[in-house]
């Protein structure tokens, strides 16, 4: 503001004395003049100082009183009034609430320089999210996080060299934004099979902040900060304060070391969406599928598996129906639907029955029967698409002091494969013929 008062004030002089010259020249030339009253409104602007330059330089309308007096007398209000402008605010800047308006000023402005100290606050990084150098994705996160900034000094209370000085704030709902941020770490971070096993850097958590800014549309509200300052050497200085750095952006630094932002079934919809999304290949992957049934069969195993895997995920789904929090602890019984594993191994069993009763079971070699026998169980699979069953399984997890932490247990990965132990275990015990196979895990 200042720069532009400058620049202001020496373009409106610089104007006053132009026309000046330029006046002296048309009266030389007997041409058309510029209106006295141009000139006096120039000189009413601020440029009285040109105007009186021009007069005495250029020896132009000297000898008229409107002018010799007039323009002296314009200069001289204004001088007074800058001066007097210049004591009140000399006496302001010694204010606390002044040293606190500059700092907010800086906020408003966003130069590099602001934009670089908000990003030195450790917290609002969370360091043990992130490490590495700051780059433009922090600049442009910081930038969206103030864009909406504005401020109204409250209150102000001196006692003797300390003061205290009340502002409100009004800016994005931090709360909501750290809901937000959080929910996207987590998801980051539960990410089944990553691309990148690479350790997140502080430019991805700024990327994160600035995508999740740009995406969202947040509504405003109104916070108080309090600026805590001490005089030195009659200079106001606001005191270093981890509580006013949390409230000049709303309290996110404390949002966003919460462990409780995110509910626990909140937290638990991100792990279970994680698996949701999860493509065949990585389901095998997950799982660390590899001839799931013991076949043995290099000729069928993969295709076996491969069919289980593209049913598993075409059928997975979860419902919470129950879920509650008490105080670090949380329990959750959630119904998971997956591929009906039981009602495949009782058309495989079936099937082997038939092959058991002919006399080709007995004139089979091992490697035929160990090929027929691994056909079925593929046909039985295949003959078994779209068809599901669903468990209900409890899951219980306790808070960490960072989020929520999912414990998964050996029931839920059963329900998870379609209840595939029970189903075994049920084959296994039917009255089969001496050449029958038993898949297992």
């Amino acid at each position: 503001m200042k720069t532009i008062i400058i620049i202001y004030i020496v373009l409106i002089n610089l104007i006053g004395f132009i026309l000046m010259g330029m006046d002296k020249l048309r009266a030389r030339r007997k041409r058309w003049r510029i209106p006295e009253r141009t000139l006096f409104i120039i000189a009413l602007l601020f440029g009285s100082i040109g105007i009186f330059t021009g007069m005495y330089l250029f020896r132009h309308k000297t000898r008229k009183l409107r002018f010799s007096i007039g323009i002296p007398a314009i200069m001289v209000v204004q001088l007074l009034l800058v001066t007097l402008l210049y004591l009140w605010n000399k006496q302001e800047m010694e204010r606390p609430s002044q040293a606190v308006q500059l700092e907010l000023e800086r906020v408003m402005e966003l130069d590099e320089e602001t934009i670089a100290s908000f990003i030195s606050y450790e917290n609002l990084m969370n360091s043990s999210l992130a490490s590495g150098a700051i780059d433009s994705n922090a600049t442009e996160a910081v930038d969206l996080f103030f864009e909406h900034f504005t401020y109204n000094i409250h209150n102000e209370e001196i006692q003797g060299n300390q003061a205290t000085v009340t502002v409100q704030i009004t800016n994005i709902d931090a709360q909501a934004l750290a809901r937000d941020l959080c929910t996207e770490i987590l998801k980051d971070s539960v990410e089944i099979c990553p691309e990148d096993d690479t350790a997140a850097t502080t430019s991805d958590y700024y990327c994160l902040l600035r995508d999740t800014l740009a995406s969202n549309s947040y509504e405003t509200v109104v916070t108080t900060a309090t600026f805590h300052l001490e005089k030195e050497d009659g200079i106001w200085t606001i005191l270093s304060d981890s509580n006013l750095e949390d409230e000049l952006v709303g309290g996110f630094i404390t949002y966003m070391n919460d462990p409780y932002i995110l509910s626990a079934s909140e937290v638990l919809t991100i792990h279970l969406d994680a698996l949701l999304e999860l493509s065949a290949d990585e389901w095998m992957e997950y799982l660390e599928i590899n001839d799931i049934f013991a076949t043995y069969n290099t000729e069928y195993y993969s295709l076996i598996d491969e069919e289980y895997i593209r049913q598993l995920t075409d059928a997975f789904d979860y419902e919470i129906l129950r879920c509650q929090e008490d105080g670090d602890e949380a329990e959750a019984v959630i119904r998971i639907t997956s591929v009906d594993m039981t009602s495949v191994l009782d058309v495989y069993k079936e099937a082997l029955l038939d092959y058991a009763r002919t006399t080709q079971s007995i004139r089979d070699s091992s490697v035929t029967f160990s090929n027929e026998t691994s056909r079925m169980l593929l046909e039985a699979l295949q003959e078994n698409a779209g068809a599901t069953t669903s468990t209900d399984v409890t899951l219980t997890f306790s808070n960490n002091g960072s989020t929520w932490e999912v414990y998964y247990t050996t029931e839920f990965t059963n329900a998870l494969m379609g209840n595939l132990n029970e189903a075994i275990e049920a084959f296994s015990s039917a009255d089969n013929t001496s050449q029958e196979v038993t898949p297992s895990q």
